[in-house]
């Protein structure tokens, strides 16, 4: 019975199942487990992969031994373990503007140096213009520096008004077909170059139109006809006229060539505005009561009238016709002068001028050479000089001296106070070998200490002009060490002396440097600073005259008459008595 009570009435737990040890278990496969994944953890490595509470095992600690992967913390709890970048699995991502430049960033772009253009049309080159030259070459003549070519190339690029340019067409291509070469078409008046005939005739009518033209305005009758609208310059405002009128493309193209001609002509066209109004029509109609009447300049035939044209196109016709050689000429090659270039309108011509100016800037090498041959017809000494092979210009002959070869005491004390400091400013001079410190201010300068300077300055002139000493740009002096007679005509007669010019030292390491304490003889000279000033770069100004030597400087004589004194004479030699400047001997190689 007790049997029977309990199966009638069972407890509240009975046949109860739990099911929460099931709540891990999976009957998928381990690659379907993968692809449960979001899409978007599965893009990158950076991005953390989404866990299913089920992988950390169950509610009551057991594991899930189906899943023996690493476990991967997600994002926001706490220190995220070493990525797959860190442990070597890809390489970092490399940022796209530490290899390319990026086409939508503006700045990378601009990082990248392509260089001047380099036109496939055209060549140029620059040669120096007379004038201008002819001032440089008396400026380095008179001051007997040597300096660079390129720098002398540089001077001459640095001003439009110190170079002339000549313009060429390149050859075609290699293994293209010959054909007829193409003439560069010159406007007479001005010798700009143009690409076509056309371009250089619009230039002529709309910068000199009044050397050929007198031009006026007169009263004449209105166009006649149905003009419903007008045709209005979007860039100006001005009316243009009816497209139905006939003389509407000659004075569309007439306001093209005259007001905006720098704009592409498609550009221009596509800016033109149709206006459909009466009040615009009248006004246009009013406009055209009066039109610019040219009368061609010129002598005209007894009981001729001069020819008049109402149209700049009737005008134009007609100087063609008849004037075509005081309009346009075709040419090989085209030469102008610097200065017009202000002038030359935007084109292929002008953009091939700029990137080869821009070139000649970097590496004038070109313009070096063209320099090179009138440099040699001015009678200049060019020579190599270093490893690199760098060319120097002077107006007077380097000379070598010889063993054995004797200078007055002054003289031999000079060269040989350069040739161990080589390099050695010639304002320097005064305190280094002389130990005068520059006078102060108001300081007055003892007769002992003028002379000893004029003296100096005299024997350097001598040095300098004779060629045993070099002067460079900067001041700088160089005397060249004795060689026997063998190695003397043999850097003569070459003209590349692979030796290196010795390099200056530090100021702090020079022989001879005045202590900052004030020396027996603090005060210099009045003509010290004469001393200092061809320290300035003599061809800085093409233009002005050359700068006279100072009239305070000494140039000491030999008393062999084969070797003239300086060119110019100074009134202080009578200062130098002839016992401190020995007449130097030459004697024989050892």
């Amino acid at each position: 019975m007790d049997d029977d009570a309990s199966k009638a009435n069972p407890t509240a737990d009975f046949n109860k199942i739990d099911l929460s040890q099931l709540q891990g278990f999976s009957f998928g496969t381990e690659w379907a487990k993968d692809k449960e994944a979001p899409s978007e953890f599965r893009d990158g490595p950076e991005r953390p992969r989404r866990e299913r509470d089920d992988r950390g095992g169950g509610p009551g600690g057991a594991p899930d031994r189906r899943d023996r992967r690493a476990f991967r913390r997600p994002a926001g709890e706490g220190p995220q373990g070493p990525s797959r970048e860190a442990q070597g699995e890809r390489p970092p991502r490399r940022d796209a503007g530490d290899y390319a430049p990026s086409r939508r960033n503006g700045p990378a772009m601009e990082r990248q140096d392509r260089g001047p253009y380099d036109s496939p049309y055209f060549n140029a080159a620059f040669f120096p213009e007379d004038t201008s030259f002819n001032a440089l070459v008396k400026t380095i003549r008179s001051s007997a520096r040597t300096i660079e070519l390129f720098e002398i190339a540089r001077t001459v690029l640095a001003k439009p008004e110190r170079f002339v340019v000549v313009v060429v067409r390149k050859p075609g291509p290699a293994g293209a077909p010959e054909a007829a070469p193409q003439p560069i078409y010159v406007s007479v008046p001005d010798g700009l170059p143009f690409e076509s005939e056309d371009a250089a005739v619009s230039h002529v009518m709309s910068e000199f139109l009044g050397n050929f033209f007198d031009s006026g305005l007169v009263e004449v009758d209105p166009p006649k006809g149905n003009f419903l609208v007008i045709n209005r310059c979007g860039v100006t405002g001005e009316l243009l006229g009816p497209p139905n009128y006939h003389r509407y493309a000659q004075m569309v193209q007439q306001h093209y060539a005259t007001r905006i001609s720098r704009m592409p002509f498609e550009a221009f066209r596509s800016r033109i505005e149709t206006v459909r109004d009466p009040e615009i029509v009248n006004q246009w109609l009013e406009k055209m009561k009066k039109v610019t009447r040219y009368t061609l300049k010129g002598p005209v035939a007894e009981g001729q009238v001069a020819p008049t044209f109402d149209s700049l196109e009737d005008a134009r016709a007609y100087l063609l016709t008849n004037a075509r050689d005081s309009v346009v000429k075709a040419v090989d090659n085209a030469r102008f002068h610097g200065k017009a270039l202000e002038k030359m309108p935007r084109g292929e011509i002008l953009m091939a001028i700029e990137g080869a100016y821009d070139r000649q800037l970097r590496f004038p090498l070109d313009t070096a050479n063209q320099l090179r041959g009138r440099l040699r017809r001015e009678h200049f000494t060019i020579f190599k000089k270093g490893s690199k092979g760098v060319s120097y210009v002077c107006a007077v002959k380097r000379k070598f001296r010889v063993p054995g070869q004797v200078f007055g005491e002054s003289i031999g004390s000079l060269i040989a106070f350069i040739e161990e400091h080589p390099l050695v400013k010639a304002g320097e001079l005064a305190s280094k070998m002389l130990g005068i410190a520059a006078p102060a201010e108001g300081a007055s300068v003892t007769p002992e200490q003028k002379e000893k300077v004029m003296r100096m300055q005299g024997d350097l002139i001598w040095l300098v002009r004779e060629g045993y000493v070099t002067e460079f740009i900067d001041g700088g002096l160089y005397a060249p060490p004795a060689m026997v007679e063998a190695r003397k005509k043999e850097v003569e007669a070459e003209e590349h002396d692979p030796e290196n010019f010795p390099e200056a030292p530090p100021p702090a390491d020079a022989v001879g440097q005045a202590p900052e304490a004030p020396a027996p003889e603090s005060a210099a000279p009045e003509s010290a600073p004469q001393a200092a000033a061809p320290q300035e770069a003599p061809v800085a100004e093409a233009a002005p005259a050359p700068e006279a030597p100072p009239a305070n400087e000494a140039a000491p004589v030999e008393s062999t008459p084969a070797e003239p004194p300086a060119p110019a004479e100074p009134p202080a030699p009578a200062a130098a008595p002839a016992s401190v400047v020995s007449p130097p001997t030459e004697s024989p190689a050892a």
